[in-house]
Formats: structure tokens, sequence, C-alpha cells
């Protein structure tokens, strides 16, 4: 009974600091919140806050990561129900699409836990993630199902998903945004111009 109360206080005080985290986001930009604000502002220490998050990226996955999870299952979901009734064209646009519209909604989040190391279990690698992974290996599966199906030269699967990743990754969607003044209409057209129209 005890142990179960301690949960308790414990899931609370998590979902404390997150709200408190997701308005500090909201109010003042991710890169200008610091560690000691988000404590401050959920009342808890920093001895604390440092227990449940060794740094801001790790606080910032625990904000976003259901969504990104959601996303991903969206866009699976989507490929299983559509295989046999839409083209590998438009199945490829609409996995593009889903993860541009969560870019657009958790990019300063992405950008945060980028700019973290992403947490120990990313290989060091500041761009690595498990959500990135999972979205390369559904863009490799659909180039692969393309070459698969063409007779001519087509670019490396692998390879090409990277450079689709890379164009994706938050801090650069980020500049995209705010330095070219590009509207999410104005990257999703030049992704497909760049990445999928030369495929078909």
């Amino acid at each position: 009974m005890q142990e179960r109360g301690l949960r308790k206080d414990a899931e609370e005080r998590r979902q404390v600091i997150l709200a408190k985290a997701a308005r500090l986001f909201a109010e003042h930009g991710v890169q200008n919140v610091s560690m000691r604000q988000i404590a401050r502002e959920a009342g808890v220490g920093q001895g604390t806050l440092y227990r449940s998050y060794t740094n801001k990226g790790e606080l910032c996955w625990d904000l976003i990561e259901e969504s990104c999870v959601q996303n991903y299952a969206r866009m699976n979901d989507y490929l299983d129900e559509h295989k046999m009734r839409h083209s590998l064209k438009e199945r490829l646009e609409t996995v593009l699409l889903y993860h541009l519209e969560s870019l657009e909604t958790h990019s300063s989040v992405l950008a945060a836990i980028q700019a973290s190391g992403g947490g120990e279990d990313q290989g060091g690698l500041p761009f690595y993630s498990e959500h990135y992974e999972a979205i390369h290996e559904v863009l490799v599966r659909l180039l692969k199902e393309r070459q698969a199906s063409h007779t001519s030269r087509l670019p490396d699967p692998i390879f090409h998903a990277d450079a689709i990743m890379a164009t994706l990754r938050p801090d650069v969607y980020i500049f995209l945004r705010e330095h070219r003044q590009l509207s999410p209409e104005d990257i999703k057209l030049r992704l497909y111009q760049t990445f999928v129209e030369p495929l078909f």
C-alpha cells in the first residue's frame, strides 16, 4: 500500500513538472528555459528534478513521447490499410506529410533533445533518437519497395532515407521556417520535388 502511494506521488510530481515545463517552453522558448526554472516553477528541488531527468533533453522527450509514438503508429496504420489502394508515391508522400505535421508541432522540443545529445542510449550522436530511427525504417521500407519494382537504377534506399531525415532535422526545420520563411506547405512541396518525384 505504501509503495503504491509513493508511485502515485511520483506520477503526480511528474505531471506537475511536465505541465510547468510545457508552460515555460510556450512562454519563453525551449532553449531559453533552464532546469533550475522548471524545478522552481514545479515546486521541487533541483536534485529531485535531476533524479527524474538527467538533462533537459530527457524531460523534453517525456513531454512529447506519447505524441511521437502515436504519430509513428498512425504511419504504420495508414500503410497497413492502404497498401493495395494507394500508389507507392501516395504512401511515401503521406508518411512524409505525417512526419512534417509532427515537426511543425514539436520541432523546438525535438531540437532541444537533439542539442542535449538525445540521452546516453543515443550513441553520442546529437541527431540520433529512437523516434527518428523508427521513421527512417519506414522510409527505407517504402524506398526498397520502389527499388524492387523499378528496372532502372535508383538511389540507395538507406542513403536516400538518410538524406530525407537530414533535411528534416528539427534544427533544419526551424531554420527553414524562421530564416528561409517557408510555410509548412512550401517545405512539403520542396520535399516532394526533391526526394519523391525523381523516383517516379
